[in-house]
């Protein structure tokens, strides 16, 4: 008995240390795109864990799966770890599968030959086709490429591209399309994709090969127990094959820039300068903004490539900018650069005015030289500011009419006493008149002292009034200032200065500016972020400063000249 329980140790001691590991493929060369097994069995392998696999390059894993199994015969345990790999070689050539690890053991070395298909090329399943126009450019000048996958007689799924990684050149994708067609007989399904290039710098530009991936559906022979009633028959017979393609590399050529170039580069097929006015025609006023907008549009480019538009304009035109707007269109054919330009423009003096014109230089890279695009100068008419006329009126005195006749008839009255000195009767009507003119005198009298009165009175209120809209828009000025918004200053201010100067209001800030120095320098500011929409941090601190220290204490004539710095709310006198 004691031999027999020895003898079991014996033998279960023996087992573990005859421990095996082996791999192999199932075939032995294969062909690119067709998948294959690789197979690594382990046998009574004390801490069987799966072997590292990464130790395998140019190989792609597809699947994995693992099985384990004991069997016992009689004494004899065994213990058996299978592990199954589906791999697939995307090129041809010699590769390697090294010595795996598995516990304590490791298999052999494998070498794999991976051989092309055996079918004629001008029959492959997928095809790739790059085009590259043109093949010789400048820095910063666009390169059309134009990708075609042709695929011919067979149902392809997951299907991918490596991506464009090109250092040195910025690349965008334009569009993309497919279509069918028959050649040869057969049906043929092509995608089309285009893409935009644009080298940085002069030399060689290497573009990469690219590699297609895709499953093929191909039906599997095995007969399925549901037939083919509804399809899942063909779901359960379903195989793929994983196919393969790929480009040929290619070249592009950069030049250098042509010698002696000096400026801001910009290669394109064509150029284009739009100039707008927001009236058509304009009309220039002194005082008056007019909104001047230039639209460029460059062929072959990007909209950021187009320049920043350098305009000098006389002293006596004042100009404020707006933000620049930039755009890209992508077409079929490229891209399509937008960049759009806007100014205030505000004449200060009447008369003819010249603005200069605006050129562009740019490359035509269709003619291989330099060109020029010209908005060209030209000469305006400005006209003077409008001026209302308010003529003031004085009231009028009042003289009654009956004076003058009282007088007319007293002189007759005098007559008629001295003609008849003796008649009592036209003593006394003599005597009545006279009391009848004295009275006249007296009421006469009288009312031109009321007269004055209210006059003086009606100065007054008027005077009143006056100051009181004074103080009124100079505190909604004020308020304006406070809230920072540039609309809401500008008309505050320009209801202010209808107020100071009511019989030749400013027709614009420019003019305020001129009537008060003081306050010229925060309003070019504020023309600044009203025309040119500038974001500027505290840009109301000067002008609320310059307007809280100046008072206008307005003249009872009114004239523009007429007015002088005292107090902001002057009493009155």
């Amino acid at each position: 008995m004691k031999k027999l329980i020895i003898s079991g140790i014996i033998l279960l001691v023996a087992n573990t240390c005859w421990g095996e590991v082996s791999a192999w493929v199932e075939k032995n060369p294969v062909v690119v795109g067709e998948m294959f097994h690789l197979y690594v069995v382990a046998k009574d392998v004390d801490d069987a864990e799966e072997p590292d696999l990464s130790g395998i390059n140019g190989l792609q894993i597809i699947n994995r799966s693992e099985q384990n199994q004991t069997s016992i015969i009689g004494t004899s345990i065994t213990r058996t770890v299978r592990w199954t790999y589906v791999l697939l070689a995307s090129s041809t050539g010699n590769f390697l599968i090294p010595s795996l690890q598995v516990g304590n053991e490791q298999t052999s070395v494998i070498k794999l030959k991976v051989v092309r298909s055996t079918q004629n090329p001008q029959h492959e399943i997928v095809r790739l086709e790059v085009d590259i126009s043109p093949k010789t450019v400048y820095p910063q000048q666009q390169v059309l490429v134009v990708m075609k996958i042709i695929r011919t007689g067979v149902q392809l799924e997951n299907e991918s591209l490596t991506p464009f990684e090109i250092e040195g050149a910025q690349i965008e994708k334009l569009n993309q399309n497919s279509f069918e067609q028959i050649k040869n007989g057969k049906r043929q399904l092509i995608t089309k994709i285009s893409y935009v290039l644009i080298p940085d710098k002069s030399g060689t530009l290497e573009l990469p090969q690219v590699r297609y991936q895709g499953d093929e559906i191909v039906a599997g022979n095995t007969q399925s127990n549901f037939g083919n009633f509804g399809g899942l028959g063909n779901l359960f017979n379903k195989r793929v094959r994983r196919i393969f393609s790929t480009s040929e590399p290619q070249n592009i050529e950069v030049k250098n820039l042509p010698s002696g170039f000096k400026g801001w580069w910009l290669p394109a097929i064509n150029l284009e300068i739009e100039e707008k006015w927001q009236q058509n025609p304009p009309l220039f006023k002194v005082g008056e903004p007019l909104t001047r907008t230039l639209v460029i549009s460059a062929s072959g480019v990007n909209g950021n490539q187009i320049p920043e538009l350098e305009i000098e304009l006389p002293e006596n035109i004042k100009a404020y900018a707006d933000q620049a707007l930039i755009e890209t269109e992508k077409m079929p054919e490229g891209l399509k650069g937008f960049r759009t330009e806007k100014w205030a423009l505000i004449p200060s003096k009447a008369g003819k005015i010249l603005i200069p014109e605006i050129k562009i230089v740019w490359w035509d890279v269709l003619k291989d030289e330099f060109r020029t695009s010209i908005i060209p100068a030209r000469i305006i008419d400005v006209l003077p500011e409008s001026v209302s006329v308010t003529e003031n009126t004085q009231i009028e005195k009042n003289i009654p009419e009956n004076s003058f006749s009282n007088k007319t008839e007293n002189t007759d009255i005098s007559k008629a006493v001295l003609t008849e000195d003796n008649s009592v009767l036209w003593k006394g009507s003599a005597i009545g008149f006279a009391l009848l003119w004295c009275i006249t005198l007296l009421l006469w009298f009288l009312k031109r002292k009321n007269n004055n009165i209210t006059t003086a009175e009606s100065e007054i209120k008027l005077k009143q009034n006056h100051v009181f809209e004074i103080k009124k828009a100079t505190n909604i000025v004020e308020e304006a200032l406070r809230s920072g918004e540039a609309v809401t200053i500008q008309t505050a201010l320009l209801n202010w200065g209808e107020s100071i100067w009511i019989d030749n209001p400013p027709k614009g800030l420019e003019q305020i500016g001129e009537r008060l120095p003081e306050l010229k320098s925060g309003i070019k500011v504020l023309n600044s972020v009203l025309y040119g929409k500038l974001e500027k941090k505290d840009y109301v601190a000067e002008l609320q400063n310059k307007f809280c220290e100046l008072t206008i204490n307005p003249k009872k004539d009114y004239s523009v000249n007429e007015f002088h710095i005292s107090e902001l709310y002057p009493e009155l006198k």
